[in-house]
């Protein structure tokens, strides 16, 4: 099983979700972010980011990932007021094309989820993290399972075939 990426990609591989504004810091324009992906260092100072549903890009003015909570400042962006009409926005990147076995969150979401028997267990609704671990929420007739994404539990994923086979313990994923 090979790593997931990007906490809230949209059902597209042209442009995934990267981070969420979720604050104004002092008084020029900064943002606080919550960071949304697994590769951060796409958001340092030069770069190039959207705002959700914009056509054209913005530059980060400046990068600050010293301390709790990272912040940035974007080009365009100067004063709290600007920076306030922000928060609660998503900041998003060009998908980039993960390594062999790796897969981004949207690409996972839909498929068809079998145990190592080739019985039906569900559909696989969502993934999130808890804490370091990625989890996938797997919904069928038997109810709701938190599958953990772990190597020894996911034994394939076939995205062109649609499905998923994991082999686990019912018991311990109840």
């Amino acid at each position: 099983m090979g790593a997931t990426s990007s906490w809230r990609s949209p059902p597209t591989n042209e442009r995934l979700t990267v981070a969420r504004i979720a604050a104004v810091k002092g008084l020029v324009g900064a943002l606080k972010i919550e960071p949304l992906t697994d590769f951060p260092e796409r958001l340092s100072s030069g770069a190039e980011v959207y705002l959700e549903g914009d056509v054209e890009p913005r530059r980060i003015a400046e990068a600050n990932w010293v301390g709790r909570v990272p912040t940035l400042r974007l080009e365009g962006v100067s004063t709290r007021e600007d920076a306030a009409a922000l928060v609660g926005r998503y900041l998003e990147l060009p998908a980039r094309e993960l390594p062999e076995g790796s897969y981004y969150w949207h690409q996972l979401e839909g498929l068809h989820v079998v145990d190592a028997a080739g019985e039906e267990v569900g559909e696989l609704v969502e993934v999130f993290r808890a804490g370091e671990n990625e989890v996938y929420r797997v919904v069928g007739e038997h109810g709701e399972l938190l599958i953990p994404a772990l190597r020894s539990v996911v034994r394939e994923i076939d995205l062109a075939a649609g499905r998923m086979v994991v082999e686990y313990d019912v018991e311990e994923v109840r």
